[in-house]
């Protein structure tokens, strides 16, 4: 194990893990307060090959969980918040570390993997794990980590499919909060799991496809330039630093050294969404990190600008689909 695993305060040690062991959909939501450990974890496994876990965990030491798997599947990783690192060879080589708003699709295959992450920090995550059959149902064989999947199944060899982590675009985390609180049950949960399994692959492969900019039909969606990719990161550091200030979009665009159209239509291009979007994401994933610290709602509708916490409790439920009350509760 290496020396930053070593310092880890182990959560569990080697979870049986197969994604194809379960007959029926399967649930479990779990307040976790054990070791310096404090959370909510949720877990969905579903007779598809499909296996859905939000963690939302603060460690006093750091932490980490060793899966043991029974079965080799695709990983979607998904980190809202806080940093995250895989770790293969019995905790000896990283194999994907991911920061704040970031995903990756990983392809684990019958060996332990580690999962570690950082003390002291709040760390919120999405894990959805899909049978390689279902993912290769669905991805064509032209597109560009067709060949990387394929490769790692053959070898059955763990490998991050995408070089680079991805930025994780607004609805995608949308759509992951509306899997957590699916308000159907039994069967037709496990369709509308399923479908939205299918929403975040056709979301997600497209928007890969964009951004190496291949197989775009579309002129306006012509593979960016890196300077024009490193401007539109940029903007969205600044956008960062500043939501309860946020500048105009002119003043923005001047800022990376562009002009507004250009801002408009390449900052919807690298991450999915447009700059208010963005921003708006931001503020409410902030939101409801306060609300699961203990913050009341009015607090907290305070701290992210609204000046009426009927209007923030709204934006918050637009936004989620649930209102602020549930992460009180």
């Amino acid at each position: 194990m290496s020396a930053a695993a070593n310092t880890h305060n182990k959560l569990f040690n080697a979870c049986p893990f197969n994604i194809l062991g379960e007959e029926t959909l399967r649930q479990r939501k779990r307040a976790l307060s054990q070791h310096g450990h404090i959370g909510t974890i949720q877990e969905m496994y579903s007779p598809d090959g499909i296996t859905l876990g939000y963690y939302s965990l603060k460690s006093e030491k750091g932490g980490s969980v060793v899966f043991s798997n029974q079965q080799p599947f695709l990983q979607l990783s998904y980190t809202l918040s806080g940093n995250k690192s895989y770790y293969v060879n019995s905790g000896k080589t990283v194999l994907a570390s991911m920061g704040r708003q970031q995903y990756n699709y990983l392809f684990f295959p019958e060996q332990e993997i580690q999962l570690s992450w950082q003390p002291q920090e709040p760390l919120e995550i999405f894990e959805l794990g899909v049978s390689p059959g279902l993912l290769l149902n669905f991805m064509p064989e032209e597109h560009p980590l067709f060949d990387v999947f394929q490769k790692s199944v053959q070898d059955n060899t763990p490998a991050p499919l995408s070089k680079n982590n991805l930025p994780l675009q607004a609805n995608i985390s949308t759509i992951l909060f509306d899997m957590l609180n699916c308000p159907l049950e039994g069967r037709y949960m496990q369709l509308f799991i399923k479908a939205k399994t299918i929403e975040l692959l056709a979301i997600q492969l497209t928007h890969y496809e964009q951004m190496a900019g291949v197989s775009v039909k579309d002129s306006s969606l012509r593979k960016l330039k890196k300077d024009d990719i490193d401007r539109m990161y940029l903007a969205r550091d600044i956008i960062t630093k500043n939501i309860n200030s946020p500048c105009t979009l002119i003043d923005l665009s001047h800022q990376v050294g562009t002009n507004d159209a250009y801002l408009k239509s390449h900052f919807k291009q690298v991450f999915g969404t447009t700059v208010y979007g963005y921003l708006q994401n931001i503020k409410m994933t902030h939101a409801r990190e306060l609300l699961a610290e203990g913050k009341s709602v009015s607090e907290v509708a305070y701290l992210s600008g609204y000046k009426h916490t009927a209007h923030f409790t709204r934006a918050f439920k637009k936004h989620f689909g649930f209102s602020p009350g549930i992460m009180k509760r």
